[in-house]
């Protein structure tokens, strides 16, 4: 599943695929204009699903791999009202964002996790 949804960092829009992977779910940040993928990561969903459910009011960092090749990757979420911001991470370097509709996530991560 696509969402729709902007950069906070740089204000470029942004899609978000939502899908299942052989081990967890699949979040892929791809720029709308120009179609270019800017990261990947594959996390465990009761872990994602967990910090949907219940958010910090700070954010929460959810550990995660970069499919296919495995390194290791960080996903920070925070839930700001009816919006989710995720971030990725590649050790200390900051990774591409997107902000997307709360409702619309709950959405696709619910839809995938109960079709894997």
């Amino acid at each position: 599943m696509t969402i729709y949804g902007m950069s906070q960092s740089s204000g470029v829009e942004r899609r978000l695929k939502v899908e299942m992977g052989g081990q967890g779910v699949v979040l892929t940040f791809i720029d709308h204009a120009g179609e270019k993928e800017r990261a990947r990561i594959l996390v465990r969903p009761e872990d994602l699903m967990g910090t949907i459910m219940d958010p910090p009011s700070s954010g929460s960092t959810v550990e995660g791999v970069s499919p296919p090749h495995g390194a290791k990757m960080q996903l920070y979420v925070e839930v700001r009202h009816n919006e989710v911001l995720l971030k990725t991470h590649t050790g200390a370097a900051e990774g591409p964002d997107v902000a997307v509709g709360l409702d619309d996530f709950q959405d696709a991560l619910e839809g995938v996790v109960s079709r894997g």
